[in-house]
């Protein structure tokens, strides 16, 4: 399952990547999630975008800071979230 997901979150990445110009126009500095190669919203926060997955079924998804492209990005990957 750990596979499975991990290469869900890396379709998810490269979606971002590839789409990095359009998703963060507009969007600089705040938090996109992004979930089956679909944008599913904008945040101010990152609590706020983790929170606003809450109330969908347990899936795969990536939170990402929108930063323009060529600069530095944290990435950081959890296959543990879950919200109860």
């Amino acid at each position: 399952m750990f596979n499975r997901n991990l290469k869900k979150v890396k379709k998810a990445a490269a979606f971002y990547w590839a789409h990095q110009d359009k998703i963060v126009d507009g969007h600089i500095d705040e938090y996109v999630v992004i979930k089956d190669k679909q944008v599913c919203g904008y945040y101010k926060t990152e609590e706020e975008a983790f929170e606003s997955m809450a109330a969908e079924k347990l899936e795969t998804f990536i939170v990402q800071k929108c930063k323009l492209p060529g600069t530095d990005i944290e990435n950081y990957y959890n296959n543990t979230v879950a919200f109860v």
